[in-house]
């Protein structure tokens, strides 16, 4: 189920800059974001790393969790990321992040068709290969990733499950582009931490950090 190939970067990087609960939220990055993270994910040192997994955090969460559990996150992240490419920790695996995605889907109540497996996973992965060669690790790591790759598959997963999309030509059945409606899991996702607490909001990713022991 090659679903993440249907997104077109564009829309991709309008919708996770403008998350769907934090529309009036201004950008603090450049537009383009899949050149900056694929050029943070470049970073050897703490301080890069950490900017990395800062973006990467804001992508994901948005303004959903405050500011504070934002930070938390991130710097958890980071330590995460840096002690990976040190090799003092395990990579984390595609099944590990679909079930991550499948987890938070069933924790917030989400319909059984807004599910992902490993094929989603491995998808997410390809489609991102040529324009993030820094970030997406295929090539290197096979079936597993880096802790900040995990966190943008997810994120990838997010935009796209869910969607309807058409093919952009009849000879290219691989090559989709979003029909432009709203991502199903995100609006959703918008919904649960409209209709929960931040402590709630908090937990629930917790848990999905967890899967990945971060």
């Amino acid at each position: 189920m090659n679903v993440l190939k249907f997104l077109a970067v564009a829309l991709f990087i309008s919708s996770t800059f403008f998350p769907a609960w934090s529309h009036s939220q201004t950008p603090t990055r450049p537009p383009n974001l899949i050149e900056t993270l694929n050029k943070e994910a470049r970073a050897t040192d703490p301080a890069g790393i950490h900017d990395y997994s800062e973006d990467l955090i804001k992508m994901l969460l948005g303004n959903s969790a405050g500011p504070d559990y934002a930070a938390s996150l991130s710097d958890r992240l980071s330590r995460a990321e840096l002690m990976t490419r040190q090799e003092k920790r395990k990579l984390i695996s595609e099944a590990d992040i679909a079930r991550a995605f499948n987890n938070l889907m069933s924790e917030t109540g989400a319909p059984d068709s807004l599910r992902a497996d490993d094929a989603a996973v491995k998808a997410g992965r390809a489609a991102f290969e040529k324009e993030m060669p820094a970030l997406i690790s295929q090539q290197r790591n096979g079936t597993y990733c880096n802790p900040g790759e995990a966190v943008f598959i997810v994120s990838m997963l997010i935009e796209n499950i869910g969607r309807s999309a058409t093919p952009s030509s009849q000879s290219d059945h691989n090559a989709h582009v979003s029909s432009g409606h709203p991502a199903p899991v995100r609006t959703h996702l918008a919904l649960f931490c409209a209709n929960h607490s931040r402590s709630d909001v908090t937990k629930l990713f917790n848990r999905l950090f967890n899967v990945f022991l971060i």
